[in-house]
């Protein structure tokens, strides 16, 4: 903990703290520093205090998913980063509101857990999600998806937490969502409402299965990554191009700065060997950018987020 951390921000509060806390376990790509205090809130009430007393502190605050969708900096996280893996914020409720097809899901829901439950109960609307590790609130935050279709496809409303812990919920009509993007305010996700439809347990099984065998085949889901590093860019008529066919012909499938690589079988998944680091990933990430750029003329931007002291944060995930 640096010694400008109030020392008092923690007390009395019902959550777990640790200090000095090692993020890379915490990420899919296993690499980068600490953050001055993880923070791991038991209840809604004490996620509120704890979002007060940042604010009325002034210290940043970042919210932890799952870690599919991020990269660490060596240098470390300042401030507090939140944590929503208690039961609190990782228990859904089937049949919310009376409602025999809505499900209330909480940030912390692990996406593919729920995805299977809802299989199981024969809801429908969730399939396009197969294969892609999230957090509810991290995949509600940048309308997560692939060629199959995207979360906000399945989204009946959405709540967030502002910095005065002040909780507002926000219908989908207003949010306006769109490819890897909500129009949700910066605050923080404190649920998603999803509205499903009625199906065949049988059926939807085989088609979540499919769906997943897809991705298997086409992507190096063992290794050490964030998915695709990099957004596909919107061509002049608003079709969408695979930065993964960009980087290919740029020549860079299998390129290896450092202890990070582009895959072999994937080229917009960028890979980090065991206890590699972040810089090497993102000064990679800068190599591809600028090559395709070169090579192409096209301009790619990077779909993972990137934290560290030097970054300010943008947005609660």
């Amino acid at each position: 903990m640096k010694a400008s951390m109030p020392t008092t921000l923690m007390d009395g509060l019902d959550a777990i703290i640790e200090m000095d806390a090692p993020l890379a376990a915490h990420t899919w790509f296993g690499v980068g520093g600490n953050a001055d205090i993880l923070a791991r809130p038991k209840t809604e009430v004490a996620l509120k205090e704890l979002m007060r007393r940042c604010h009325l502190l002034n210290m940043p605050v970042r919210v932890l998913g799952s870690g599919a969708n991020l990269l660490v900096l060596e240098e470390g996280v300042d401030g507090v980063v939140i944590k929503l893996d208690q039961p609190a914020f990782t228990s859904w409720t089937l049949r919310a509101e009376g409602d025999a097809n809505k499900v209330l899901a909480p940030a912390g829901v692990d996406v593919l857990k729920l995805l299977n439950a809802c299989v199981r109960e024969g809801l429908d609307g969730l399939c396009q999600m197969a294969g892609i590790p999230a957090s509810m609130g991290g995949a509600t935050r940048m309308n997560a998806g692939g060629k199959y279709g995207c979360i906000s496809d399945a989204i009946h409303s959405v709540a967030t937490m502002n910095d005065r812990g002040e909780v507002q919920v926000h219908s989908k009509s207003a949010i306006q969502f769109s490819y890897r993007h909500s129009g949700l305010p910066r605050d923080l996700i404190l649920w998603t409402l999803l509205q499903l439809t009625p199906g065949d347990p049988a059926v939807l099984r085989k088609k979540m299965l499919e769906i997943y065998q897809f991705k298997k085949d086409s992507q190096p889901l063992a290794q050490h990554s964030a998915g695709c590093l990099f957004r596909n860019p919107a061509a002049e008529d608003g079709t969408r191009i695979s930065a993964g066919r960009l980087i290919d012909l740029a020549g860079l499938k299998g390129f290896t700065h450092g202890s990070a690589f582009v895959s072999a079988e994937h080229a917009n998944f960028v890979c980090a060997n065991k206890g590699g680091r972040a810089n090497d990933v993102l000064e990679l990430a800068r190599i591809i950018q600028d090559r395709v750029r070169e090579s192409q003329g096209v301009n790619i931007e990077m779909e993972v987020a990137v934290w560290g002291r030097s970054v300010q944060p943008k947005e609660k995930k």
